[in-house]
């Protein structure tokens, strides 16, 4: 997908007013991307940050050295598993862990995703390492807050949402607004990423003229991505959640995922 860095900074935002602020972090093996909030202003927004960055910041020195209100990391795993809420033992943890092969260098973390399911997932030690200094933080599940705002929108079940970054797409279902399909795939290429959503779309016994697929992340409706998986399913269309007040320079289904870390402030799971 795209390599191209995306950067966007208000004349309003002031780093000595940063104990009024939250700062979102979205942090995977090899980038990172930023936010700045005010409220429900974004004030700044940065992408595909090596994770040196966080480790010795250069380039973002201010942004990221700055007292936050809060700061709300969204890490990514290396691999998850979904339990039901009635079946989570919280002393029981490790034991679900064996079935994710989790390696000396990785933590495992359990949070409440929904009201009805607990994931629990590992995390490269690099990650958590990488964000360990930063003041008032809350690290939590990658697409906890993406997922949380699809649920908010009133999503049909013939809906397939797409959040795609970094040659991985995450894709999520619901049906009677609950959760009844989440999963992320890598993939290389169009080809594969029709082949994922079509995978999908299978397991849920929606066929693909009658599937509306609703994207976000980095994908433009004029690109080869967009324009393959048209020619495969019945609606394809970016996904125009807006939760913050935006510029017009920068568009809702660019920053949705990130944006969405927000919502997750007032959970109290970690």
């Amino acid at each position: 997908m795209s390599e191209n860095r995306h950067h966007y900074t208000s004349d309003e935002l002031s780093l000595t007013q940063a104990h009024s602020y939250t700062l979102l972090l979205q942090v995977d093996a090899n980038t990172f991307n930023y936010a700045i909030l005010s409220g429900k202003q974004l004030l700044a927004w940065g992408e595909n940050y090596s994770p040196d960055e966080l480790r010795d910041p250069q380039q973002l020195r201010d942004v990221l050295t700055a007292n936050y209100q809060r700061v709300i990391i969204g890490l990514a795993s290396t691999g998850f598993t979904l339990l039901p809420q009635s079946l989570f033992d919280s002393n029981r943890i490790a034991d679900v862990a064996r079935l994710l092969d989790v390696s000396n260098t990785e933590k495992v973390n359990a949070e409440a995703l929904d009201s009805q399911n607990i994931i629990i997932y590992k995390v490269d030690e690099v990650l958590t390492y990488a964000v360990k200094d930063l003041d008032n933080q809350k690290a939590i599940f990658t697409d906890a807050g993406w997922i949380k705002a699809i649920a908010a929108d009133y999503p049909l079940s013939n809906n397939l949402y797409l959040n795609i970054g970094n040659d991985v797409v995450s894709i999520v279902n619901f049906t009677n607004s609950k959760l009844r399909f989440y999963n992320n795939f890598s993939f290389k290429n169009h080809e594969e990423l029709a082949y994922f959503s079509a995978l999908v779309t299978t397991e849920l016994q929606i066929k693909p003229e009658d599937a509306k697929l609703i994207i976000s992340g980095d994908i433009n409706n004029s690109d080869r991505y967009f324009t393959y998986l048209k020619d495969f399913f019945g609606d394809v269309q970016l996904n125009n959640i807006r939760l913050l007040t935006l510029p017009d320079r920068v568009a809702p289904h660019k920053i949705l995922s990130l944006s969405a870390l927000s919502l997750c402030a007032s959970s109290e799971e970690n």
